[in-house]
């Protein structure tokens, strides 16, 4: 499965830097991507201390690892944590 690949960054009140992709099937829009941002930062917020999102653009497309592939086919999107990001789960 191809999926796109938004680059996210937000920050934290302590200054620290969070990374982490969201990634949609193809067709997918920035609007969208943001959303998905903003939601998992309530939920890692939670936490932590407060989190604001700094940016959400679209990096590039890719085949999906099969865990990626599965979780975008079930819920139509997958966040990828890459830096300095809680386990909201």
């Amino acid at each position: 499965m191809e999926i796109e690949v938004y680059d996210t960054y937000g920050a934290s009140e302590k200054g620290n830097k969070i990374h982490f992709d969201v990634m949609l099937p193809i067709g997918g829009n920035e609007r969208e991507a943001t959303s998905y941002a903003e939601d998992f930062i309530n939920k890692i917020a939670e936490s932590t201390d407060s989190i604001k999102l700094e940016s959400c653009k679209f990096c590039h497309t890719e085949e999906a690892k099969s865990n990626v592939s599965e979780k975008v086919e079930k819920d139509g999107y997958c966040i990828v944590p890459i830096e300095n990001c809680p386990n909201p789960y």
